[in-house]
């Protein structure tokens, strides 16, 4: 046995040196554990804050011209947009409404931008007196006002270019068939990502006013030939991922979440 004393301490030096090297040890740990845990919640922090910075989003403003007025309130309109709203989150651009109840309404859109972007858009000054100068005299009525969020994570977006016309689904869904509308759509992204052809786009409405306008399913198109292909081609590539009969399944499935469905087209950026 070892004589600790041959090493010129006794048995409580030993013991207090030793006690001294675990808690050494102890607040070692525990200083990198703390570190460490800084680290996580700030990289988490960081993390949310990009995910909660990284939507976009679409305002829409419907807008009705007196009659006769039409190509008046397009060249103010244009005109206006190229002085304040050419770029970045407040760009904005001009649609048509072409079929539906609605036909005949203007929609000015600005986006895509973030509610926290919406702080610093044009607004007084030189930017309204020339809205109310030139564009108002040629407006009859203003419609609707809405803000609409893309759904990236069920949307598959394969546009190289911007297109002439959007055909557009306003959905009601049913109350609390979030999730099954949630669970198809997934699926058929899935079906038009392997078709790698044909785009379509999921929108939420920000403000639900209770009148049947909660999700809108956007296909955006360059031909009315386009629309004579049946289920926009999908139905087939669908099968193949699903199997045989899937497609009239979800039809049928589609039928028991769904309220209502407001079919229009549009004609995009005049």
């Amino acid at each position: 046995m070892i004589d600790i004393n041959t090493f010129g301490m006794n048995s409580n030096e030993s013991l207090f040196t030793n006690l001294n090297f675990i808690i050494m040890k102890i607040n070692k740990f525990l200083l990198n554990t703390l570190l460490a845990g800084v680290f996580i919640a700030s990289f988490i922090g960081y993390a949310q804050e990009k995910e909660k910075e990284s939507y976009e989003m679409v305002n829409l403003q419907y807008i009705m011209p007196k009659i006769g007025m039409e190509k008046a309130f397009e060249k103010s309109a244009k005109e206006h947009n190229n002085l304040y709203h050419k770029e970045g989150p407040y760009k904005a651009s001009i649609d048509y409404i072409l079929t539906g109840s609605e036909t005949g309404w203007y929609v000015w859109l600005m986006g895509p931008n973030t509610f926290s972007d919406l702080d610093g858009s044009p607004g007084e000054g030189a930017h309204a007196d020339h809205w109310n100068k030139f564009v108002a005299p040629t407006i009859d009525e203003y419609g609707r006002s809405e803000f609409w969020k893309y759904n990236e994570k069920l949307s598959y977006n394969n546009l190289k270019a911007s297109t002439k016309y959007e055909n557009i689904w306003i959905l009601d869904l049913k109350r609390g068939d979030y999730y099954r509308f949630k669970a198809m759509m997934l699926k058929i992204k899935e079906a038009h990502e392997k078709k790698a052809d044909d785009s379509i786009l999921i929108y939420e409405n920000q403000f639900n006013g209770n009148d049947g306008r909660e999700i809108a399913i956007v296909w955006p198109f360059n031909s009315w030939a386009e629309l004579d292909i049946d289920n926009g081609g999908i139905k087939k590539t669908y099968e193949e991922i699903n199997g045989e009969g899937s497609w009239q399944d979800a039809m049928d499935e589609w039928s028991e979440f769904t309220e209502s469905i407001n079919s229009q087209v549009w004609r995009i950026g005049l």
